[in-house]
């Protein structure tokens, strides 16, 4: 019975949720919904200050118990607060950078930040602020931050970030109230560079201007791979069964977005299975049929290992104390190739000294 609740918890937050409208209302037949269960599920994934923003769109707040609402009500207001003061952050990255002739390319959650990027994007919880450079090498970004006051943590180790290691060391805001991560890849090294080049996604970027400063974002087909393979591959998503419901709940948004509907999933896994990942975003996609509702793309067939990882992710949801074991598991079949991968090393160095 306690098994059955957790995979109904999941079940009802992401119908509450649901950024596309596939999903039945959980509430429809008569169903009593677990809101505290709910509530505490949603602040471990990092979506609670969404789900707020969601409900109260959409006019559901009414039916929200006081105490959850105003639990819900608080963590919005916090984080819309802390977002603010990212997007200052972010603002004077951008404009030093552009002012050294850097164009900086924005990744992940620093894109949420910009105005009118999806419904609920400036609810998102966001830790540190990820970029690219267009025109330039990590290192000069780095240089130019520098010299305009960023600084590394006193704790952190330098040479734990040098090349081939994907991004540089991250750099903290002279405020002290955000740090930035310039990258060298989109990707861990671990990750074939080929499933996602930086200079492919330089390549397809689009423009956009805020408030006068130009900078680049990635195409939504670009973003949706960034999104599964981070989660996947990078964080050994797909052998560990482990799911991300704040990463699932932006693929899912972003697959919502009207330019999706033109996005030729075929011909990305193509290039996918030619370097041995296509199996991680069609299990990224089965996923978000099983959550959101969301039908996969025409043409598009889920596959062994795909069904494999959603049932160990299922199993992971129903039997949390099994979740070490399934860590090893994943650990385990990623050894290998991180074996080979130089920039592990340094990598796995930094994560023991943390502990």
């Amino acid at each position: 019975m306690t098994q059955r609740l957790r995979i109904t918890r999941w079940s009802d937050l992401a119908a509450l949720l649901d950024p596309g409208g596939q999903c039945a209302d959980p509430r429809a037949d008569g169903h009593a919904l677990d809101w505290l269960g709910i509530y505490a599920l949603a602040a471990a994934h990092l979506v609670a200050p969404t789900l707020y923003a969601v409900l109260a769109a959409r006019g559901r707040l009414d039916a929200v118990p006081e105490a959850v609402c105003a639990a819900l009500a608080e963590l919005h207001r916090l984080n819309d607060a802390r977002n603010a003061r990212l997007r200052a952050v972010l603002r004077d990255t951008v404009r030093h950078l552009i002012a050294a002739g850097i164009e900086p390319l924005l990744l992940k959650g620093s894109i949420a930040l910009l105005p009118d990027q999806y419904p609920q994007a400036a609810a998102r919880m966001m830790g540190d602020l990820d970029l690219a450079l267009v025109n330039a090498p990590a290192e000069q970004g780095e240089a130019v931050l520098r010299a305009a006051g960023y600084f590394a943590a006193p704790n952190v180790n330098p040479a734990h970030y040098t090349a081939p290691f994907h991004h540089i060391v991250p750099l903290f805001h002279p405020s002290g109230d955000g740090y930035v991560e310039l990258h060298r890849a989109i990707l861990a090294g671990w990750v074939p560079a080929q499933a996602l080049p930086l200079a492919r996604v330089c390549g397809a970027a689009q423009p956009v201007d805020w408030d006068g400063l130009r900078l680049w974002v990635p195409s939504l087909g670009h973003r949706l791979l960034h999104n599964a393979l981070h989660h996947q591959v990078t964080d050994a998503g797909l052998y560990s069964g482990r799911r991300a419901l704040r990463q699932l709940f932006e693929f899912a948004k972003l697959r919502a977005l009207p330019g999706a509907a033109r996005i030729d999933w075929p011909d990305l896994l193509a290039g996918l299975d030619r370097v041995g990942q296509g199996g991680a975003v069609r299990a990224y996609l089965l996923a978000g049929e099983r959550l959101f509702g969301q039908p996969l793309p025409a043409g598009v067939r889920p596959g062994v290992m795909a069904y494999w990882s959603e049932r160990l992710a299922w199993l992971r949801i129903a039997l949390p104390r099994l979740g070490p074991q399934f860590d090893l598991v994943g650990r385990l079949h990623n050894l290998p190739r991180h074996l080979i991968t130089p920039s592990w090393y340094p990598a796995k160095i930094r994560s023991l000294c943390r502990g």
